[in-house]
């Protein structure tokens, strides 16, 4: 009995020992306890919940966990993360970092993407560049937004069909009722009978008949119309003759050497034609005061023919110039003498 039981505690104990030896070493290899590491760094402007002890994972390998999380500044994380050595030899020194999730509803993790062999590999220590990575978690607020907003739209959709199905509104009307339908009918109809009245109106103007008809149809309009054209034509034609004479005429006057010219721009021509004139005038009163003298002298009373009872007028007298002239006296119980000149 004593044995059995020594032999049990013996196997309980081992099994034991064993469990713990598995368990330190699948956590040491977690951890990376047993293998060389390098350790490299990150600045985050925010981690999204990323913690301690987080995977490291590279062409979807696990290559190392999360070693430090630490905040150096309201908008700087610095996250250090530990490599195995086995694979820093495909990590370079621009490859970027960025924060991922595991599934849905998994864990944040740390995703590594290749760069420039170029570059160089990464060592200890060594910054790696920081990229946007796909933020789940403002992915589903996003889509949950996205949803409210979707459900508003929806709701007003639904208000919108109530009203169309309780007649509210024009286009509601146009749904439910037939007064609208209606009124389209009669208004086709009217439409129709003014159609047939435009096509008798064009069948009666492509008869010819009325003066729209001939108008279109016939060319007697158009013969017309060019005949009026020819005689203006010819009208206009004339004119311009008559206008060139005109011109001709206008341009003698102007420029020409007759008497009218003359008259119109020699200055001591005129002058002498208004002294002849005056002349003229002056002889034609003295010729008077002779002729009244005449008139009241009693040799030419002695001979004239009129009665004596017409002495208060005054008879018209007649005498003879040299130039062939006559000049006729006529004094009608006024002192100035009237005269006359053939």
């Amino acid at each position: 009995m004593k044995s059995n039981k020594a032999l049990k505690l013996g196997v309980f104990v081992a099994s034991a020992v064993i469990l713990f030896i598995v368990a330190i070493y699948m956590i040491g290899s977690k951890q990376n306890l047993f293998s060389s590491t390098t350790n490299i760094h990150a600045s985050f402007k925010d981690i999204r919940g990323l913690m301690t002890g987080n995977i490291v994972r590279f062409a979807g390998i696990n290559i190392g966990t999360v070693k430090d999380i630490q905040l150096v500044a309201d908008s700087s994380v610095i996250v250090t993360m530990t490599i195995r050595d086995t694979y820093t030899d495909y990590i370079y020194k621009n490859s970027t970092v960025q924060i991922g999730q595991e599934g849905l509803m998994g864990g944040k993790i740390v995703l590594i993407s290749t760069g420039d062999p170029a570059m160089g590999k990464v060592q200890q220590g060594d910054y790696l560049p920081v990229s946007v990575g796909l933020d789940i978690q403002a992915m589903i607020a996003q889509a949950t937004e996205m949803l409210d907003e979707a459900k508003g739209t929806v709701a007003n959709l639904r208000t919108i069909t109530d009203k169309l199905n309780e007649g509210d509104g024009d286009i509601a009307r146009l749904l439910n009722e037939n007064n609208i339908t209606t009124s389209l009918e009669s208004a086709t109809e009217r439409l129709h009978a003014s159609l047939s009245d435009m096509n008798q109106i064009t069948g009666k103007i492509n008869n010819g008949q009325g003066d729209l008809g001939k108008l279109v149809n016939s060319d007697s309009i158009t013969s017309q119309v060019n005949s009026i054209m020819v005689n203006l034509n010819s009208t206009t034609q004339k004119a311009d003759s008559l206008v060139n004479e005109l011109y001709h005429t206008s341009y003698t006057i102007n420029n020409g050497d007759g008497v009218l010219p003359r008259l119109l721009h020699d200055e001591q021509m005129g002058h002498n034609v208004d002294t002849a004139i005056a002349k003229v005038d002056q002889s034609l009163i003295e010729i008077t005061k002779a002729a009244e003298t005449i008139s009241k002298s009693w040799l030419f009373r002695l001979f004239s023919k009129k009665n004596k009872n017409d002495k208060d007028e005054e008879s018209l007298g007649k005498l003879e110039v040299n130039a062939g002239d006559t000049i006729i006296i006529r004094r009608e119980n006024t002192s100035e003498p009237t005269k006359s000149i053939n």
